[in-house]
């Protein structure tokens, strides 16, 4: 796996083992599960109304050691004609992941996170609301040639 992929895994298991919302790798849920999936909000046969996805997009990274930050994007999707529905799934991920420090995730160590936007994304064509919340993730990185452990100066 890539850091970027253990970092998301990491996170939709921490979110599926507070009981927020199911992940199944393959994406396959059964309609009335809350799902977790990956980079893309799908819609169509087979998608629960309810979902969370993940997208990690890297922002700034040292040069000389291997630190870095990225922002997790959760963005969320509610049920069908409940407005609130997307709050009621979204704010306890909030209370799961603001505030986070140390958290190992395959290769990367998640120094500390935090949330740094919430904005309401408005409903789409089957008046499911929709809202992205964004976190900062401070991240120490596996050391490479590069960017060794302890910096290279």
């Amino acid at each position: 796996m890539t850091a970027t992929s253990d970092v998301l895994t990491g996170i939709a298991q921490l979110i599926a083992g507070a009981g927020i919302a199911t992940w199944n790798p393959t994406g396959s849920y059964a309609l009335t599960d809350t799902g977790i999936l990956m980079k893309i909000m799908a819609d169509g046969t087979g998608v629960p109304d309810r979902v969370v996805v993940l997208n990690l997009i890297p922002l700034t990274d040292e040069v000389s050691n291997p630190l870095g930050r990225s922002m997790l994007q959760v963005a969320g999707r509610g049920l069908r004609n409940d407005p609130l529905d997307v709050d009621a799934l979204m704010d306890p991920i909030f209370d799961l992941l603001h505030g986070r420090t140390g958290d190992v995730f395959g290769t990367v160590t998640v120094v500390q996170m935090f949330r740094t936007s919430s904005v309401p994304m408005g409903e789409d064509a089957l008046t499911r609301s929709e809202r992205a919340d964004k976190f900062y993730l401070d991240i120490a990185a596996a050391p490479t040639a590069l960017r060794p452990a302890g910096g290279s100066w």
